[in-house]
């Protein structure tokens, strides 16, 4: 199971690159299986990464399995903080899509103006800033959480990028893509209409 589970964190950390949500050796992915914690080596890029670069955590974050020389993701606390208060998922996908971290540096959230965003997002909180890796950062992230409906499924960081979360890899990549989506469509209709005599 648990290579299973490295080989799909594998997979869609690739995915996340190839498509262009992440770049050089930002973001990180990870699972949860019982009570153990799989994620991706810091300083790893998303578009390299294999089975080998998953490390195995508790949940104080102690490594229990991992290449000699790696260490996990410096965000680790903020995934477990998610986990903990949505005990119904189980992984979550922290990536640095364009659209929607520019609008986080504005403190804007993405608005929700399509038709698949209304039904699937139906909305994206914004945490304001702290530095990434940060116990402030863990803990905004945790308020969010416990704050927002079971529905909230995605939040994005000020000037940091993107959080999504469910139950398997396929549903939480779409998320991730689909703030993304709905973050350009937005940006692009704004355009639009500023270029409207």
């Amino acid at each position: 199971m648990l290579e299973d589970l490295k080989k799909e964190i594998a997979k869609y950390s690739n995915l996340a690159y190839q498509r262009g949500l992440v770049g050089a050796a930002g973001g990180n992915v990870s699972a949860k299986h019982k009570d153990l914690f799989l994620i991706t080596a810091g300083g790893k890029s998303l578009r390299d990464v294999t089975g080998s670069d998953i490390i195995i955590v508790d949940e104080n974050g102690k490594i229990i399995e991992g290449q000699e020389g790696q260490k996990p993701s410096k965000e680790t606390s903020l995934h477990i903080a998610i986990y903990k208060n949505r005990p119904d998922i189980d992984c979550v996908i922290h990536v640095h899509p364009s659209y929607c971290t520019a609008y986080s540096i504005r403190e804007k959230t993405v608005p929700i103006l399509t038709a698949s965003s209304r039904l699937k997002l139906k909305k994206v909180p914004l945490i304001g800033y702290a530095d990434p890796g940060s116990e402030e950062l863990a803990r905004a992230v945790e308020e969010c959480v416990k704050d927002n409906p079971e529905y909230v499924k995605a939040i994005t960081l000020e000037a940091h990028g993107l959080l999504a979360w469910d139950k398997g890899f396929a549903g939480c990549f779409d998320i991730a893509e689909l703030v993304e989506e709905t973050a350009r469509v937005a940006f692009i209709a704004e355009q639009i209409k500023g270029g409207q005599n």
